[in-house]
């Protein structure tokens, strides 16, 4: 038996979840709104400090025979910035090229198995001449005569291993003297200091024709093409999860009251609160060049103004 519900009570029912869903509705829009309405972070005297740096040592003991740059200088990754003297290396890699090239002639060069061979055959052709005069002649070749070319022939193919054998062992000793020449290469490769990223070089330490020491610092290399801004972010106000990996604009003042703004993101969040109640915060910025002077806009060491887009959403 089916039980129908009369019209007017679907009709009240329907109109109470109505009801309902609008009360929620208006009780959610003052939230939604004051956090549309909540102010982006504006973090004041913000840090500018370097992503990268290194301080380049010598990996060799040497007089350093050339210094290529200045304080100053502009760097790409793997530029040579200093030599050392290289005069010994250089000289054990001719030996060691002069000797890897004559294992090589030899282990290249089949004249030994060809004779060896060659020799087989007439060794074997001896042997069959003296058993078929035997066969002909009873008593024609003597039977130690007959042991004799056995023995030639024998020995004959042995000799065609044995040369083979030393073709490969030529081989083999190509390929160590091989080692030697990469062994060479390096130890002079270890002497041309190279710089490890794109960057200015900032600090020279030794001057040309001083003696260095493994692990001797050569210069100081930083990156400026990309800073970092370091801040602190009141936790009363904004909890980490409103601004991790959220863009950022940087603004730094520059001389004549000259305002550059620089669009980044931030790249660390910390999960620790300080005893003033904020948390530290480190964005990435993309710097850029004075079309005019060539120089670097953005400085480490300066201070900057950071706002934080906390109402777009992180990728």
């Amino acid at each position: 038996m089916s039980i129908r519900c009369a019209p007017w009570l679907s009709y009240a029912l329907l109109s109470d979840l109505l009801i309902a869903l609008l009360i929620d509705l208006t009780c959610g829009l003052p939230a939604l709104a004051q956090e549309a309405a909540r102010p982006d972070p504006v973090l004041e005297r913000c840090l500018v400090s370097l992503v990268e740096e290194a301080k380049v040592p010598a990996r060799e003991a040497g007089v350093l025979m050339e210094l290529a740059v200045r304080e100053g200088d502009v760097v790409r990754k793997n530029d040579v910035i200093a030599k050392i003297d290289d005069d010994q290396p250089q000289m054990e890699k001719r030996k060691a090229q002069a000797e890897y090239d004559q294992a090589l002639a030899k282990a290249q060069s089949d004249v030994d198995v060809q004779y060896s061979e060659a020799a087989e055959k007439v060794a074997e052709a001896e042997y069959k001449k003296a058993l078929e005069s035997h066969t002909k002649v009873p008593g024609s070749v003597t039977e130690v005569e007959r042991d004799r070319l056995a023995l030639n022939e024998k020995k004959s193919e042995l000799q065609i291993d044995q040369a083979r054998l030393e073709q490969r062992l030529a081989a083999l000793a190509a390929q160590s003297k091989e080692v030697e020449v990469l062994a060479a290469e390096n130890a002079i490769g270890r002497r041309l200091i190279k710089s490890p990223l794109d960057g200015v070089v900032v600090q020279v330490f030794p001057h040309q024709g001083e003696w260095m020491q493994p692990g001797d610092p050569l210069a100081r290399v930083v990156r400026v093409d990309k800073l970092r801004i370091e801040g602190y972010v009141d936790s009363s106000r904004f909890g980490p999860d409103k601004v991790r990996d959220r863009p950022v604009t940087v603004e730094v003042m520059l001389a004549d009251d000259r305002k550059e703004t620089f669009k980044g993101r931030i790249m660390v969040t910390s999960p620790m609160v300080e005893s003033g109640g904020d948390f530290r915060v480190v964005a990435e910025v993309e710097n850029r060049q004075d079309p005019n002077s060539q120089q670097w806009l953005l400085q480490p060491g300066q201070t900057a103004r950071m706002t934080i887009h906390s109402s777009q959403r992180p990728k």
